[in-house]
């Protein structure tokens, strides 16, 4: 008969089950933010197995930060613009089991690899995003407490089975990922990370939302001027009307109000990010992020 597992037996089987994780940090023209990111990823209390960067044609001096990192990341490159190439040369690459996607200006919390495997643990989960803190606005405290809300809201229908992920903080099963890479749709219009839920859930994936999952990010988002903020929240809806056939009328309408109830905020929050002390009037503004071209 089989006694219980000791300590050294239980350890040694965690370790054994604890799947082997990737970090995919898609990149273009990020020669201020990528050091502090990938300085966080290398700081974490259990190391990440593979952390691949992905230089989406760069023109700043991106690569030459980079050069720093070489023997501790693994650089690719996709000549391609816009983040949709980028992320899929990133995550098809990946060797891990799971694969953690976040932006050049996400800073991860030092126990965020070990927080994505304890998720993981659970075979039925898929996907996992998390909520997201910002790091160089006033009164932070505010726009947290607006982001919390909004992405908790969007939990409520979903039974812990979401139709969206949040590119700045998540991580997706390898074997999940291949198996709905074929499907998933290459249309510039859509958020990327939207899109990517979106087809995860209608394959009978399970994605899910953890709460204590937190990553840092950037409100730079809030440098755009009106006209190219608003065109980047439409893309919101967009992303949930032109899947009609795979997300419900509700999720378009959630993401309908989502949309609207930011632009409220736009203002507000544009001046709190421009005069806090990070902020330096020539940094510009941050792109589309499907762009498949610069921002001028």
């Amino acid at each position: 008969m089989t006694g219980a597992a000791g300590p050294s037996d239980s350890a040694e089987a965690g370790a054994a089950r604890a799947p082997r994780v990737s970090i995919v940090v898609p990149v273009h023209n990020e020669e201020e933010t990528i050091g502090p990111c990938l300085d966080a990823v290398l700081r974490q209390t259990t190391p990440a197995d593979e952390i691949i960067v992905v230089d989406n044609a760069s023109t700043d001096a991106t690569r030459a930060r980079l050069a720093d990192y070489t023997d501790r990341v693994v650089l690719l490159t996709e000549p391609r613009l816009g983040v949709l190439a980028a992320r899929n040369r990133g995550l098809t690459a990946a060797t891990g089991d799971v694969i953690g996607r976040i932006d050049a200006d996400t800073r991860l919390p030092p126990y965020w690899v070990e927080a994505v495997r304890r998720v993981f643990a659970d075979d039925t989960v898929a996907a996992v995003t998390g909520p997201v803190t910002y790091y160089d606005i006033r009164f932070p405290a505010a726009l947290n407490a607006v982001d919390r809300t909004l992405r908790r809201a969007w939990t409520l229908p979903s039974r812990q089975r979401l139709d969206w992920l949040f590119g700045a903080n998540m991580a997706v099963r390898a074997r999940a990922w291949h198996a709905i890479r074929p499907d998933l749709c290459d249309d510039l219009r859509y958020h990327e990370d939207l899109d990517l839920g979106i087809h995860l859930r209608r394959a009978g994936h399970r994605v899910v939302f953890a709460p204590g999952l937190r990553a840092g990010t950037s409100a730079r988002r809030f440098r755009n001027d009106p006209a190219d903020f608003w065109a980047y929240l439409r893309m919101i809806d967009a992303s949930y009307a032109s899947h009609s056939g795979r997300a419900g009328s509700a999720s378009y309408w959630r993401a309908w109000l989502t949309s609207r109830l930011i632009m409220l905020c736009y203002l507000p929050f544009r001046a709190l990010h421009r005069t806090h002390p990070a902020y330096t009037a020539a940094a510009l503004p941050r792109k589309n992020p499907m762009a498949a071209e610069p921002s001028p």
